[in-house]
């Protein structure tokens, strides 16, 4: 029974996908220091689990563009943990609500209730609701984000010495 290299499936898979392959990778890394590479990862990081259904894109385009950051690797990371934000929605808002007591009282299990308040009542609940996330949001990521960029960054400058003594060694 022939292989996938016997009937010419895989020469032509890689005369295929590996142009393809190294032009995302070269559209991804494409101006990207490692620092700058570990500042796009974990801006995107925190970004992508930030408590904001309707505006983390509009946010990371805009960080891309002032900061010189790579758009595509940015944004990426962002879609990519929309199921984190998804599921970390709720945490940031109990623990909002911990953090802020005051405003009005809804937990956020209680959302279904927004549809019996009214429209003005139901959009200022969920205003709060985001103020309070937000304020656990800032309080929480952007410090652990910090944190994985240092270490990301010191991962970074270990690796090119030892990539640097190897080839001092190799001349």
């Amino acid at each position: 029974m022939p292989t996938g290299s016997d009937t010419g499936k895989g020469p032509f898979r890689q005369r295929l996908f590996n142009p393809i392959r190294r032009h995302l990778k070269l559209l991804a890394t494409s101006g990207l220091s490692p620092r700058s590479l570990a500042q796009t990862l974990c801006i995107g990081g925190a970004l992508g689990v930030l408590p904001l259904i309707w505006g983390t894109s509009f946010i990371c385009f805009w960080l891309a563009h002032r900061f010189r950051l790579n758009h595509l690797v940015l944004q990426s990371i962002n879609y990519l943990l929309y199921p984190a934000q998804l599921a970390l929605l709720v945490p940031f808002c109990k623990l909002g609500l911990i953090m802020i007591p005051w405003g009005p009282v809804m937990l956020p299990d209680q959302l279904s209730l927004l549809l019996q308040t009214g429209l003005s009542g139901a959009i200022w609940l969920l205003l709060w609701l985001t103020l309070k996330a937000l304020l656990a949001w800032l309080v929480t990521v952007p410090p652990a984000a910090f944190l994985v960029y240092l270490l990301l960054l010191g991962t970074v400058v270990k690796r090119r010495e030892t990539m640097l003594t190897v080839a001092e060694q190799d001349s």
